[in-house]
């Protein structure tokens, strides 16, 4: 031929086919890979995170408190990074440690940093939390990740609770420490001037004493007046001391805060200028904070400045207590002297007048400090709160790192069908069977004259289902498969039949009377084609002859329920002539097909069949005998076409004796069942002892394994028929369910054959 060294090359609708034919090993790579990629996800899975954050808002506010007790010094807000930055630090989280009773409450801070269990539970805090600014805006968002969502909203609510409660406390500092000392001095101004009247009261029932004199009176008057005087110093003295010793106790102990240093009254310019000069420093420490830790050189530098400052202002506190002291010592002085103008006077009635003065002295004081009491009330009432809780903490139900076993999923079915792709055409390149017919004509050089398509036993079911006289199962089933054309006319696989009939009798002359039918090797269908090609040719009007010439598994009694012996072994031997031997229609009425099922369909009158006859011990030898010559010669004269079904070429030599006395052989070949060098070899065996392939003949085609037939729907062939209404096609479930179970009883059938070997 010419085209016998012609490359065949897949175009993409056989690349289509390709995929259909290993449609299972795509899906179940892409399956496969798509249910590990799940489980692989989900076994690999990071412990779930959630999320819960609180909002708080920062507003700078100022009232009569602040500039009350920080005068000039009061600057209206730190920076919000500041604030950031102190929701964050180790002293907020602290706090709020102990309110969660991660750790005990009564422990001072000095004792929590000495336990290095309790360091690391602050600062694990502090890496579950972050601050950020929600926008432009004066609000930030505190936010908690943990693995526990009921953790995540207790912390973040805790810590937008403790720094709003930390604010209001740094704000108000001040106020409340003024309030708890007045507190204290008024419990002992109390105490004293309820002693001094109860004094007087006791005095003056003891001596009978009313009043005094003009002249004590006057004096009296002097000498009080030196004495209010005196206790004002005293008052002065007692602020500038106390004062005094809480700057003493910041200086030693190095403590550093924000807060000014207050007095009680004015002190002298040079104070209040320093006491200015450190509010802008520990503004500017906080800032420094933010960004340096404390061994940075500017921190340092910024620290010992206001440790000098506050050195300063207590050398000034101190000048001014010494000043104060010798303004008491003067008026000290003075009232002594006068005391001793006074010494005139009856005594009684100067001890009344001490015991008096000493009742206005703590009635004065005690005056004043009841004013300075409800002076610090409303100061606390009115106490500055810029941190305000804008949006509670809510419980969380949604993680913030997902499981993405979908996703994932999809992805590995997705990288699976490329496996399987790359699989399936890697198993197409490697195999080595012929499935088209390009192939099978370019590769043996002989035209392919007939294809039959497949048919399994669920769909042999349904297409004789509902058909009166037919089985449905057991070996009627079996037979009606066997002879699909006689049963089944109308079917497309009938039809299959009458067009390799039509092709062989036009083929190379169309003058073949004798042919022989046989294979590569075993379960390729010959013996069904044979007698399928055998009724269709007898259905035209022909008179033929079947002859089952396997003597080893012969099938055709089998396929027409007749009796095995006499037959061509018979013949072949001399024991009875062939033309006793054949069976006619008559035999097949009275044997297991029945005169139903024989006259079911016209044509198989004009069949006769010869039978292979009882077993022999060598049937190469019987074949060779003189004898066939004669039977074949014969029969070539009294019937129109003679058939002959011969063993498979590959595993015996039965067929090769007997093809140089025939006209032609059919050769049939099952889609996939042998490679390629065996089916050329079959081929150069035959022409090697003389004999003519007329041409192949495919069997088992489907439209997913044989791209060449998938334009004529072989997946239909049961469902309609020439001449008749199409029927409805099954659905794709039912298809799918089918071809599940084909594929499974192939399997289970293959599995058998190899434990039996």
């Amino acid at each position: 031929m010419a085209t016998a060294n012609a490359s065949y090359e897949l175009n993409l609708e056989e690349y289509w086919q390709v995929i259909l034919r290993r449609r299972f090993i795509i899906l179940f790579c892409a399956i496969s890979m798509g249910v590990f990629s799940w489980i692989f996800t989900w076994l690999n899975q990071p412990p779930p995170l959630y999320n819960s954050s609180a909002s708080v808002k920062i507003e700078p506010a100022t009232n009569m408190a602040d500039t009350l007790l920080r005068g000039n010094s009061y600057r209206s807000s730190d920076d919000l990074n500041t604030q950031l930055a102190l929701i964050q630090s180790y002293a907020l989280m602290e706090r709020v440690a102990k309110r969660m009773k991660m750790i005990p409450a009564e422990l001072t801070s000095e004792e929590i940093r000495a336990n290095p269990d309790y360091v690391d539970r602050v600062l694990n805090l502090k890496d579950e939390i972050s601050a950020d600014q929600d926008g432009d805006s004066r609000i930030v968002r505190i936010s908690v990740t943990s693995t526990s969502a009921e953790f995540a909203r207790d912390l973040a609510q805790t810590v937008a609770d403790e720094f709003r409660i930390f604010n209001i406390e740094e704000k108000n500092k001040q106020v409340f420490e003024a309030k708890k000392f007045i507190q204290q001095q008024l419990i002992v101004v109390r105490e004293r001037l309820k002693r001094a009247e109860e004094a007087a009261q006791d005095y003056r029932q003891a001596n009978n004493l009313s009043h005094s004199g003009s002249d004590s009176d006057v004096i009296s008057r002097l000498i009080g007046d030196m004495e209010q005087e005196y206790r004002q110093s005293v008052a002065r003295m007692n602020d500038l001391d106390f004062a005094l010793k809480r700057l003493q106790e910041r200086v030693q102990k190095g403590v550093w805060n924000h807060q000014a240093v207050t007095v009680s009254g004015d002190v002298s310019a040079y104070f209040d200028e320093l006491n200015k000069r450190l509010v802008t420093m520990a503004l500017k420490h906080t800032e420094l904070t933010a960004n340096f830790t404390d061994e940075h050189p500017q921190v340092k530098e910024l620290r010992e400045q206001a440790s000098n400052i506050l050195e300063s202002m207590a050398v000034e506190l101190d000048k001014q207590v010494s000043l104060t002291k010798r303004r008491m010592q003067n008026l000290q002085a003075s009232m002594d002297d006068t005391q001793k103008k006074y010494q005139g006077l009856p005594e009684q009635a100067l001890a009344l007048k001490r015991l008096e003065r000493s009742i206005r002295i703590n009635e004065e004081l005690h005056d004043l400090l009841e004013k300075k009491y409800q002076e610090t009330l409303i100061q606390e009432s009115e106490k500055v709160q810029e941190v305000s809780l804008v949006r509670p903490a809510m419980l969380s139900h949604a993680r913030v790192n997902p499981v993405r076993t979908a996703q994932t999923a999809i992805a590995g079915f997705i990288l699976g069908l490329v496996m399987g792709l790359i699989i399936a055409l890697i198993l197409e390149t490697m195999d080595t069977s012929v499935g088209t017919i390009e192939e099978v004509e370019a590769f043996l050089e002989v035209p392919v004259i007939g294809f039959v398509p497949h048919i399994t036993h669920n769909e042999a079911v349904e297409l004789f289902s509902g058909v009166e006289g037919l089985a449905i199962s057991g070996h009627g089933l079996e037979r009606q498969m066997r002879l699909i054309s006689h049963f089944s006319p109308p079917s497309t696989i009938s039809e299959a039949y009458r067009s390799l009939r039509t092709n062989l009798l036009f083929s190379q002359g169309g003058d073949h009377r004798v042919i022989l039918v046989s294979s590569a090797t075993v379960k390729e269908g010959k013996s069904t084609i044979a007698a399928n090609l055998a009724v269709v040719v007898a259905q035209q009007g022909a008179r033929v002859l079947l002859i089952d010439g396997d003597m080893r598994k012969p099938m055709q009694h089998h396929t027409f329920g007749l009796a095995r012996a006499p037959g061509l072994s018979e013949c072949l031997l001399g024991q009875t002539g062939w033309r006793d031997a054949v069976k006619r229609f008559s035999d097949v009425m009275l044997g297991d097909m029945g005169i139903d099922q024989a006259l079911f369909t016209p044509g198989l009158d004009q069949l006769d069949i010869l039978s292979c006859g009882r077993d022999t011990a060598n049937p190469p030898d019987l074949l060779s005998d003189p004898a066939i010559d004669k039977i074949l010669a014969e029969v070539r004269e009294e019937y129109d076409m003679v058939i002959i079904d011969m063993p498979p070429l590959l595993h015996t030599t039965d067929a090769i004796i007997v093809a140089s006395k025939v006209d032609g052989i059919l050769l049939v070949y099952h889609i996939g069942s042998v490679v390629r060098g065996a089916l050329k070899r079959v081929k150069s065996t035959i022409e090697g002892v003389g004999g003519k392939v007329l041409g192949v003949v495919l069997n088992g085609v489907r439209g997913d394994l044989s791209p060449d037939y998938s334009t004529y729907k072989m997946d239909r062939y049961y469902a309609y028929s020439y001449g008749k209404d199409e029927k409805v096609r099954p659905g794709w479930a039912v298809q799918l369910k089918r071809q599940l179970k084909d594929t499974l009883g192939q399997g289970l059938a293959m599995i058998r054959s190899m434990l039996k070997k």
